[in-house]
């Protein structure tokens, strides 16, 4: 409950308005929204072999949708093409099948009080009635939407209990994870680069094209798409003048004033080519009529996207969402804005030999200088165990000089920690915390860019005391990461056993 709502009088009246809020909604928006689907035909798929018609589809996509506003606020539309609403939904609504199939319920009165124990919707230290309608206003959400996601969430929150209660962390659990985020290590390592044999290394051709007839898949080429675009850019900014903003002149502020009008205008430009290509999308002519320049992209992949044009990522990615003939919005970059259309789209394929010659022939030469860096290493590995059997210091220094070779030495780290020249290698990490005072020398350790042998410098164990400081809240985190991969494992059953039929694909293509 709220804090106010402990004090003595005042938490039946806190109560009674939430309660107010609530029923006035219930009573209203619960009519007009079984209005609000009527008339529509058809459903939107099975679960468990029941229908679910569009009405109950919507209804649940936008308590999903709820609830997506409430984790992003005004980013959601930045980053909805990532969220797979329609996915969350089909979830949702197995969920709630199964709740409703364990007889699992929530009262008027549990709904009440889950929203009034709501921080976002306290004033002061209490529930406030008129931020809670203006929160949902501002949002767009009606209220018996967000109270009806409300009530649905608590079931499903009762669902993850149920699913979850058996769940227990043993605290021997507890202290090896604290002891692999926190002890410490040193080592040597000599590293034996396969990129160093490449100078000896030739490939025919009846190799490479024999390695290309036995990995086709590896050529397999992705799809990639080449972009028309027009650009509108924004005039040069104007530099600041003054290093407090407070302290600019008349002058100053009125010229960027006349800025951001320079940037309306190009705005409101962009803004008209866009409705004249909704018209007639033949970009290169209604770049002619308004003496524009039509830029190509040249084809790119999502894989390798052309990050030269200045586009985020993202919009990177969404384009290859797009219809070929489609015209996308005018989207702002801090250099302009820019409108962008398919110009050709090349489907994923697999080249003929004469085209991944090229590469078949590197692969060729990778695997070779693989082989000869393992066989090289394992050879050092020998002849440097050999050495150090001949002296009592067992000195792995001096035996890697002895052998001409070249010794590198990490920092003290921890698991998960960059290293120079091995970067972040988990092969390198635990054969590092695998040695030990008796077995100082790893085996030949392969990572991402050569073979390594590992010896054992420095080790610092934990502090106990540091455990016994956070243990409690490392096994809180332990324990909800373990019921979270429960539940997630009990969703994935249950989408198995519900046998879902999608019928959206088919109904949007039968709109008219």
């Amino acid at each position: 409950m709220l804090r106010i709502l402990r004090k003595k009088g005042f938490a039946k009246k806190v109560i009674w308005a939430v309660a107010i809020v609530i029923i006035i909604s219930f009573g209203f928006f619960g009519t007009a929204y079984l209005l609000a689907g009527s008339g529509r035909t058809g459903y939107a798929g099975r679960i468990f072999g029941k229908k679910i018609s569009i009405d109950d589809f919507n209804k649940i996509y936008q308590n999903t949708r709820i609830q997506a506003i409430r984790q992003y606020g005004t980013n959601l539309d930045k980053v909805a093409h990532l969220l797979d609403l329609e996915t969350q939904t089909w979830n949702r609504l197995i969920l709630l099948h199964e709740a409703k199939k364990r007889r699992i319920k929530v009262s008027d009165d549990d709904v009440v009080k889950a929203i009034a124990e709501d921080q976002s919707y306290e004033r002061n230290g209490q529930f406030d009635v008129l931020l809670y309608n203006a929160i949902l206003r501002n949002l767009r959400i009606r209220a018996r939407d967000y109270e009806e996601n409300v009530r649905d969430n608590l079931k499903i929150s009762e669902l993850y209990k149920q699913v979850t209660s058996s769940v227990t962390i043993a605290e021997e659990d507890v202290f090896k994870e604290y002891k692999d985020r926190n002890e410490k290590i040193q080592v040597s390592y000599v590293f034996v680069s396969p990129e160093s044999f490449k100078e000896n290394i030739s490939v025919d051709e009846l190799e490479a094209q024999q390695y290309y007839e036995d990995n086709k898949s590896d050529f397999l080429m992705p799809p990639v798409i080449n972009v028309q675009y027009l650009t509108f850019n924004f005039p040069e900014e104007i530099k600041d003048t003054a290093e407090d903003p407070e302290t600019a002149s008349p002058s100053q502020e009125d010229q960027e004033f006349a800025y951001e009008e320079k940037k309306d205008l190009i705005r409101e430009k962009a803004g008209t080519i866009f409705e004249e290509l909704l018209v007639d999308p033949d970009m290169a002519k209604i770049a002619k009529q308004n003496d524009l320049a039509m830029q190509a992209s040249g084809f790119f992949s999502r894989e390798q996207p052309n990050l030269s044009l200045g586009w985020s990522y993202d919009f990177l990615n969404e384009i290859f969402n797009m219809d070929d003939d489609e015209i996308s919005e005018p989207f702002e970059t801090k250099n302009g804005l820019s409108i962008v259309q398919i110009k050709e789209r090349r489907d994923s394929y697999i080249p003929e030999f004469n085209e991944a010659q090229l590469k078949s022939e590197e692969a060729v030469i990778n695997n070779k200088t693989k082989e000869i860096a393992r066989e090289k290493a394992t050879e050092y590995l020998e002849a440097i165990r050999e050495e150090l059997d001949k002296s009592k210091l067992r000195d792995f220094p001096k035996a890697a000089k002895e052998l001409e070779l070249e010794i590198h030495q990490t920092p003290v780290f921890n698991r998960g920690q960059y290293l120079p020249q091995i970067g972040i290698s988990n092969e390198f990490q635990e054969a590092a915390f695998a040695l030990t005072e008796d077995d100082k020398i790893s085996d030949v350790i392969e990572t991402a860019t050569g073979y390594c042998i590992l010896h054992l410098d420095d080790y610092v164990p934990i502090e106990n005391s540091g455990y016994e400081r956070i243990k409690e809240e490392l096994a809180q985190t332990l324990s909800d990461d373990k019921r979270n991969a429960v539940f997630g494992d009990f969703v994935v059953q249950l989408r198995i056993e519900a046998r879902i039929i999608n019928n959206l694909s088919r109904l949007q293509d039968q709109a008219p």
